[in-house]
């Protein structure tokens, strides 16, 4: 890539969204300040324009896919027709969200532990799960740990599909779906 492609103002969503592909290929450990500005086509200071040092990136990184995933579960959630299948509907959303990126995916689980209470996509999955199990007349404790289970069984399942292509490529929405619905509340 050239400076050019840079003249609006993309160059720090570049630079991340360069950063986790390399992350992706090569391991987070590889990744210097220098390595990005290679990668991205710029000048060795390029980078610090925006990012203090590479902890500092990755803390930006995180906080980036953390924003565009939400963005996508909202989208999900603005769309949903019928609450009873809300959940159903975000676990899809999830797993092909990471399906269709999964440098983000790999990325955002393998560089430290998330603070689930302070991570906003586990926030609007546990706000929609409180809403169901709620209404369903569910105790806390019941809340509590079946959005844990729930919130288990979408990782799992979007671990499964970024590494493997166990549904195949057809019906992968509705193979997602299917087996959902078969572990929901």
């Amino acid at each position: 890539m050239s400076e050019k492609s840079y003249h609006h103002g993309n160059l720090k969503n570049e630079l991340i969204e360069q950063g986790l592909q390399y992350i992706s290929t090569n391991g987070v450990e590889s990744l210097s300040m220098r390595k990005l500005a290679t990668v991205c086509g710029v000048s060795s200071a390029a980078p610090y324009a925006h990012f203090k040092n590479k902890d500092e990136f990755l803390f930006q990184a995180r906080d980036y896919v953390e924003e565009i995933f939400s963005a996508e579960l909202e989208k999900c959630i603005k769309r949903n027709k019928d609450p009873r299948n809300l959940l159903v509907e975000l676990g899809v959303c999830y797993v092909k969200f990471f399906i269709k990126n999964p440098h983000y995916h790999r990325f955002m689980f393998s560089i430290g532990r998330i603070k689930v209470d302070e991570f906003k996509p586990f926030q609007i999955f546990s706000e929609a799960s409180r809403n169901l199990l709620e209404a369903l007349g569910r105790d806390e404790e019941t809340i509590r740990y079946n959005t844990i289970l729930m919130w288990a069984e979408v990782q799992g399942l979007t671990d499964i599909c970024t590494v493997s292509d166990v549904f195949g490529k057809k019906k992968l929405d509705k193979e997602i779906e299917r087996v959902l619905k078969s572990v929901s509340v």
